[in-house]
């Protein structure tokens, strides 16, 4: 968990999500910043979520989300700060070096099949051809 409750800032508005009636009395939206440079993390990291959270991060270098899927203020502040963590855990996650491998045995035997197949139909054509210049060369 990248963010808790100290290094957050919080603001509520109207929501115009769910809520019936409530929704045009109560502040449920929840918009919530972390500062990058607050969250304890390296430099190197902290470089890796300004790259690739750029759209996110606003001009005083905070990631920003908001939440208002819920009809109560305490369900979308934890869904805003759920949604920080989700982002700062996706852009740090490294996906593991693909190792490549050679091709299996079904594609190899598929692919001398089709190979078979086309030298077969190359070779009933020659013998086509050379039956067809035959006959040509008696009637001449």
């Amino acid at each position: 968990m990248f963010v808790n409750g100290e290094n957050i800032k919080i603001k509520t508005s109207r929501s115009s999500g769910p809520g019936g009636q409530n929704v045009n009395k109560r502040s449920t939206r929840v918009q919530a910043w972390v500062n990058i440079n607050d969250l304890d993390i390296s430099e190197a990291k902290k470089k890796k979520l300004r790259i690739k959270l750029a759209h996110k991060i606003n001009e005083k270098d905070e990631l920003e989300t908001e939440s208002d899927e819920e009809r109560a203020q305490e369900q979308n502040k934890d869904r805003a700060i759920e949604k920080l963590n989700e982002l700062i855990e996706d852009a740090l996650h490294e996906d593991k070096p693909r190792i490549p491998t050679g091709p299996h045995q079904g594609s190899i035997e598929e692919r001398l099949h089709h190979k078979h197949l086309r030298y077969q139909k190359k070779k009933s054509r020659r013998e086509a051809k050379s039956v067809g210049v035959e006959e040509h060369h008696k009637t001449i």
